[in-house]
């Protein structure tokens, strides 16, 4: 999918319910329509969201085409960053971005001196690294908690991988570059990793505490007019309670927010156990920021020969409006109360429907379990 970038800017209009956004393209190795689309949200800091192709959150994505874009964008990082090196994924939209682009930059440059970490919204009864505002987001708090790893190595990384699917003002970037620069005492280079990077400029990686660079599969810059205020919905209420909401987890295995110096994730024995028909057409669907796990067990899957999607339910609320076709509203498996939603679930679509959480069993919602007539999968309990 790779392509050379673009020589010259282009710019695409947009027309949401609203306003009008001009997205201006002046880079690409994705084109703009293979990375993302666009809606509008109820966030009164934002009231647009660029709804990413790669990710499989917000709208179904292959397998195969998210990790063709994580592998694209690790090979974007220099091979010789000083080690050993940190990659950090942000919560929730990007946790499974970033371990795969962890995974990715190891298996391209052959490194074994490169870790993983990823911030959260959840509370866990561990110390804290550090924490740190994402501005304009629905819930802007995020935490990063003291690696398992210990202090001797967090103490010698030079070299600080930050990922995130996209980049609009790099101001939470930089937030938290400047948060764990005062825990990385050998930090020398910091380098953003991202889909699309929609700064239009180099001016907040100047901003960074040490020299830093932007890699993406696409730049460019995003202008936005707003339209007349739009009605309430009762999504609405979701972005007042969300932006406090901080989960409590009760049960907790390490998946990420702890740190993981390995990218292993046995999924092999999960998906032969499923016994599924040849060629079955199947729906995975991650929980919250529980999604890397579930992404291996749907590539497994799509290695098998099955036809695979993946997709993520999620805290964000969005309005149905251009690339959001559809809603679904459930209960919170974290137990936050703040309603969580899924998006772009094709209902006459007859897949087999995976849900895939790390919170005890029963904790998904069953009315969501009955109405997609899915099976659970507890990873918390085979940890």
């Amino acid at each position: 999918m790779a392509a050379n970038p673009a020589a010259h800017s282009d710019t695409v209009s947009i027309a949401l319910t609203s306003g009008r956004l001009h997205a201006r393209i002046d880079r690409a190795h994705w084109p703009l329509e293979a990375l993302c689309d666009f809606a509008a949200r109820d966030n009164p800091r934002r009231a647009f969201l660029v709804v990413s192709r790669l990710l499989g959150r917000h709208i179904p994505a292959k397998p195969s085409t998210m990790r063709a874009s994580t592998r694209d964008l690790a090979g974007l990082l220099e091979a010789d960053l000083p080690g050993p090196v940190l990659v950090v994924g942000l919560a929730e939209t990007a946790v499974c971005l970033g371990q795969s682009v962890h995974e990715d930059y190891g298996r391209l440059t052959g490194r074994s001196d490169v870790a993983f970490i990823h911030s959260t919204r959840q509370e866990l009864d561990h110390p804290l690294l550090c924490r740190f505002e994402e501005p304009h987001s629905h819930a802007s708090t995020h935490l990063i908690y003291a690696p398992d790893w210990g202090e001797g190595l967090t103490a010698r990384f030079r070299s600080l991988i930050l990922v995130d699917d996209e980049v609009s003002t790099g101001t939470t970037l930089v937030n938290l570059a400047t948060a764990l620069a005062g825990k990385l005492p050998a930090l020398e280079a910091v380098r953003v990793a991202t889909l699309a990077d929609w700064t239009g400029s180099t001016g907040w990686l100047e901003r960074m505490p040490v020299p830093a660079r932007c890699a993406s599969l696409l730049a460019g810059k995003l202008e936005w007019e707003a339209g007349a205020p739009l009605p309430p919905e009762t999504a609405s209420e979701t972005f007042d309670r969300a932006a406090l909401a901080l989960g409590a987890m009760t049960r907790h295995h390490n998946f990420g927010r702890l740190g993981r110096t390995d990218t292993a994730v046995d999924v092999d024995a999960i998906a032969a156990g499923l016994d599924l028909p040849p060629a079955a057409r199947v729906r995975v669907i991650a929980t919250g920021e529980f999604t890397y796990p579930p992404f291996r067990l749907a590539e497994a899957l799509e290695a098998m020969g099955h036809d695979v999607v993946m997709q993520s339910t999620t805290r964000s609320p969005a309005r149905i409006d251009g690339a959001i076709r559809s809603r679904l509203r459930f209960s919170d498996n974290y137990g936050t109360a703040v309603p969580n939603h899924i998006y772009n679930v094709d209902l006459d679509d007859p897949r087999v429907t995976i849900i895939c959480h790390e919170t005890p069993e029963g904790s998904v919602d069953p009315e969501l379990v009955a109405l997609l007539d899915a099976m659970t999968i507890d990873f918390g309990a085979r940890a």
